[in-house]
């Protein structure tokens, strides 16, 4: 039993792990802080993933789940979506849109770190080192167990912040609806997949390195930022939401359409999944952590975070290379 629920354990840590500390949100001093954060991150991935593999979501539904995870985690516990001066910062200054009490660069910004990076990520490269990526690790009691814990983990930011953002009617009326129909439309993706087409799609290489591309472009804005560059100051906010979309709609299309190749495997995921913790493991060195740090202990943080982070991919794709010769071995000979 042990060693069916290790998967599961392992997303558990590794879900928050990636979400702040390897994005540099979170500087190593404050590593305690995962007990806090387990039960969101971990509790949200774990649940995701076991609901998308009991009813067969597949990745498409995965994603879909990811951002109604991330509406819930920025619209109704941090409130980061409506907040005009949330942390100190002015987040929805750039693009805001006065109708909807919400920044247009934040939201588009903000629901993919989480849909992408928090959620879909961790579940990649976990899976890529299980024996069995396709299929639930947990029964209806673990389920469950996921389940609260995700409830609990939502109670953390009301309990870390008292003087929370108080939100209208309309507001979490509206966050709820957006919520319930991502979950909608994750679950109906199923009736519109399509079936394979008789292709190779682009190698495992060619896949991690556009995806590499596409990470250095979602960030660059906040890079520029680092260093002095604001974009509200020289590009109108409907152009850069603009760019997010279009590099958004990229590569989802991309991906979607390589996914239908026959020659779609494994390594591939796992280069998709390679690619989002590298990103995140060079951008932590950029990112100043949320919480006040000793400049010296936030980049011996961002050093350890990515080569732990090194270190389990090159674990994983032992893991994975095993596996396939394995199951080259025990598969039957038709010749």
């Amino acid at each position: 039993m042990f060693k069916r629920t290790l998967p599961a354990l392992g997303l558990l840590v590794l879900a928050p792990l990636v979400g702040e500390y390897l994005l540099g949100n979170i500087a190593i001093d404050a590593l305690p802080m995962i007990v806090g954060i387990i039960p969101l991150y971990g509790g949200g991935a774990l649940l995701i993933r076991e609901v998308a593999r009991r009813w067969r979501l597949g990745w498409p539904g995965i994603i879909l789940l990811g951002l109604a995870y991330a509406v819930i985690e920025e619209g109704l516990l941090t409130r980061s979506l409506f907040n005009p001066d949330y942390v100190g910062l002015r987040l929805l200054d750039y693009g805001f849109i006065p109708a909807l009490g919400i920044g247009a660069y934040w939201t588009v910004f903000v629901l993919a770190i989480h849909g992408v990076w928090s959620i879909a990520v961790p579940i990649s490269i976990v899976e890529a080192g299980s024996r069995r990526p396709d299929t639930p690790w947990l029964g209806k009691v673990g389920l469950t167990v996921s389940a609260v814990l995700f409830l609990l983990g939502g109670a953390v930011p009301a309990l870390a912040s008292p003087a929370i953002y108080p939100l209208s009617a309309a507001q979490i009326t509206w966050t709820l609806i957006t919520v319930v129909a991502l979950i909608i439309a994750a679950f109906l993706s199923v009736r519109f997949r399509r079936p394979l087409l008789p292709a190779t799609p682009a190698g495992p290489w060619t896949v991690f390195a556009i995806t590499i591309a596409a990470g250095l472009a979602f960030w660059l804005p906040s890079l520029l930022a680092l260093v002095g560059i604001e974009l509200e100051s020289i590009v109108p906010a409907w152009i850069t939401v603009g760019f997010y979309l279009a590099l958004y709609a990229t590569m989802a299309l991309l991906i979607l359409r390589w996914s239908r190749c026959t020659g779609w495997g494994p390594w591939h995921r796992f280069a998709l999944g390679t690619a989002g913790v590298v990103t995140y493991a060079w951008h932590g060195f950029f990112q100043p952590p949320s919480f006040p740090a000793h400049a010296n202990v936030d980049h011996m943080g961002n050093a350890v975070f990515a080569l732990a982070a090194l270190g389990l991919l090159a674990f994983v794709a032992v893991r994975l290379r095993r596996f396939n010769l394995r199951a080259c071995e025990t598969a039957p000979d038709f010749l």
